[in-house]
């Protein structure tokens, strides 16, 4: 069985440089534990080659073809979108630091349910499809993926998840109003669209895997290493944001494996990495939960981890309203009864977050 730790070594440390020299068998044989761990693409681009077997590179065409119309769909999104208002919206969680096929665009909507159900018109007129509903949250399909989805997000690219408000059902884990202050422009295949600032985008998905979702998977070693290492990538926006989001927690327990990790595999940690530990404290409960589990991922964290999250959070006094509106909604018997299938399905061995 290869482990998590073989797969690292393969990808390697973007604060190391080179690569290993791996043999392809290795590659072949790390594959299904790369795509679980939502880094296919990226191990067989670091390490594509003449001469290797052809069903390695069938897999990277198939990967680096879907992560080419993700960008295209992307791009069309952003350009319907500016047709109907440039500064009502922002894409974020959605773009990676290195390449990558996740399973959808995310939108978020800053005007109010009206202009929320208006943008919605405004893109079924251009042919996209309704795909799911959630309270905060409509899943759409884009032109081109008409004919090519299924249930879930099956096969990933063509969905698009359009927020009125950032949330798990009517509980707001974001305020979208701290959003705007961090937009900014940004192009693909010649086209504008506007996007959440990268530092804004990291804290977003390092609390979201916390929070609802309990899942650390190698795209959350990457992602952050990756940014950080970047010159550009403005350690005081995240940190800015994150402590005024209440976000600090969970990122933190994030960058506690990072260290963990990346200190024993290449000897030292990336200063990035320990300034914001050192600033925001280290969640050894869970580090040491991860070791003694096994040190393998996907990890699913421990309830405790996902309610200390939690109580973070509800010093957000706007997350605080919104769960005492979650709480009204479940009076509802068929919604009570959904919100305790999800809670029941989140505290699984497998949990949710999945690529497809």
């Amino acid at each position: 069985m290869v482990s998590t730790f073989d797969l690292i070594k393969i990808i390697g440390s973007p604060f190391v440089k080179g690569f290993p020299d791996v043999p392809t068998a290795v590659l072949e044989k790390i594959y299904d534990k790369a795509f679980v761990n939502r880094v296919a693409l990226l191990y067989l681009t670091i390490h594509r080659k003449e001469g290797w077997p052809a069903q390695l590179e069938k897999k990277y065409q198939k990967l680096n073809a879907r992560r080419i119309r993700t960008l295209d769909i992307i791009s069309n999104l952003g350009e319907a979108l500016n047709e109907f208002s440039v500064k009502d919206y922002a894409i974020f969680k959605s773009l990676k630091p290195y390449p990558a096929t996740p399973n959808d665009t995310d939108v978020i909507n800053f005007g109010d349910k009206e202009q929320f159900k208006a943008v919605l018109d405004h893109l079924y007129a251009k042919n996209y499809q309704f795909h799911e509903w959630a309270p905060m949250q409509t899943t759409l399909i884009h032109p081109k993926g008409i004919g090519k989805t299924g249930k879930g997000k099956k096969g990933g690219t063509y969905y698009i998840d359009m927020y009125s408000d950032i949330s798990t059902d009517y509980f707001l884990y974001i305020d979208k109003r701290s959003l705007e202050p961090y937009v900014e422009t940004r192009q693909l295949n010649e086209k504008q669209f506007q996007n959440v600032k990268k530092e804004v985008e990291l804290a977003i998905i390092l609390f979201h895997n916390v929070f609802p979702e309990r899942t650390f998977q190698l795209e959350h070693f990457y992602m952050p290493l990756y940014h950080l290492n970047e010159n550009d990538f403005d350690l005081e926006v995240l940190i800015t944001f994150a402590e005024e989001q209440r976000l600090s927690y969970a990122i933190s327990t994030n960058l506690t494996l990072v260290e963990y990790i990346h200190k024993k595999l290449f000897n030292f940690v990336p200063t990035p990495v320990s300034t914001l530990l050192d600033r925001w404290g280290r969640n050894t409960y869970e580090l040491s939960r991860f070791i003694t589990s096994g040190e393998e991922t996907p990890y699913m964290f421990s309830p405790r981890t996902f309610w200390i999250t939690f109580y973070h959070k509800l010093k957000d006094s706007n997350a605080l309203r919104s769960l005492l509106f979650q709480g009204l909604h479940m009076i509802n018997p068929i919604f009570f009864a959904d919100v305790i299938k999800s809670l029941k399905n989140r505290f699984s061995e497998k949990g949710t977050y999945h690529l497809e």
